[in-house]
């Protein structure tokens, strides 16, 4: 079941799993503010400091995504979900701790660490000065983390936080390139799992852009239409059929590549249809697992 969960939430729009993390934070911030009763205070530079420690752990923790592929294949996503998970609500929980230790040393009082998760108000609470410079509750903190040297610290954490980031999207978009066609299969697997063969194949068929294939062939589009995933072709040549060996290739091209064969072993059907120009049809290549022999 996790390892399910897994799998959806990685086919999740980034922007989805951006919110879910953002919300998963939030949570962790308020479990800290329920469980939390002291009256610890955070000055300005320390409070600094430390969120750019909590931005780093953040970061880091995104590394583990790097093998997502391997994980896929070897059926232990749901681990990688589940450190994603706690991550994010541990990262929330201190940036909650800390929010409200500003809060208390800028304004007097908690309640206004809400601001720590609003962007531009958040500069609002780091930035606002000790209400009480003596305040005997401040909560201690290391030489690193104060002064000229808790400055210091805290851009070098989000430098660092930052550079991170960069890394992993670049190096996953570099991965997704070479990607063995083994965890394609396997994702792809999964994906059927999960979303069932006709969303599989209306998503297959939004990945793949028109683009010429030859002199005289172009590939215009690809529908997913039910259980059918539909090629679309125009042939510029003066073609009245398609070639018997032209057929014979095609449907043994796409029974060896090991990306279709698992939606094939799925039920599906793969349709190739040439088209002149004007609309008349050249020809239909239908492959299914049944002619496939598997």
């Amino acid at each position: 079941m996790l390892e399910d969960i897994a799998v959806q939430y990685v086919n999740l729009p980034e922007e989805s799993i951006r919110a879910i993390s953002y919300g998963l934070v939030i949570l962790g911030a308020v479990v800290a503010g329920i469980s939390r009763n002291d009256n610890g205070a955070l000055r300005r530079v320390p409070y600094f400091a430390y969120s750019g420690l909590l931005y780093l752990v953040s970061a880091a923790s995104q590394m583990i995504w790097l093998e997502s592929f391997s994980a896929m294949v070897d059926g232990y996503l749901w681990i990688f979900f589940s450190v994603d998970v706690v991550v994010a609500l541990v990262v929330g929980y201190f940036f909650g701790v800390i929010a409200m230790a500003r809060s208390r040393d800028a304004y007097g009082h908690g309640r206004l660490a809400a601001l720590a998760f609003i962007p531009l108000a958040n500069f609002w609470l780091l930035l606002t000065p000790s209400k009480n410079e003596m305040n005997a509750d401040r909560t201690p903190t290391i030489p690193l983390l104060t002064g000229g040297m808790g400055v210091v610290s805290g851009f070098v954490m989000l430098a660092v936080g930052i550079g991170i980031g960069s890394y992993v999207g670049v190096e996953m978009n570099r991965r997704l390139e070479n990607i063995d066609p083994s965890q394609q299969s396997a994702g792809l697997d999964f994906l059927i799992r999960t979303e069932g063969i006709d969303e599989t194949l209306r998503q297959m068929a939004a990945e793949v852009p028109s683009q010429q294939i030859d002199e005289t062939t172009t590939l215009l589009r690809v529908e997913g239409d039910g259980k059918t995933l539909r090629y679309l072709y125009e042939v510029t040549a003066a073609v009245q059929v398609l070639p018997p060996s032209m057929r014979t290739g095609l449907i043994q091209k796409n029974c060896d590549f090991e990306l279709l064969r698992s939606v094939l072993e799925a039920g599906a059907t793969l349709e190739h249809v040439y088209r002149q120009r004007d609309g008349s049809e050249v020809g239909t290549v239908t492959v299914t697992r049944q002619i496939c022999g598997f």
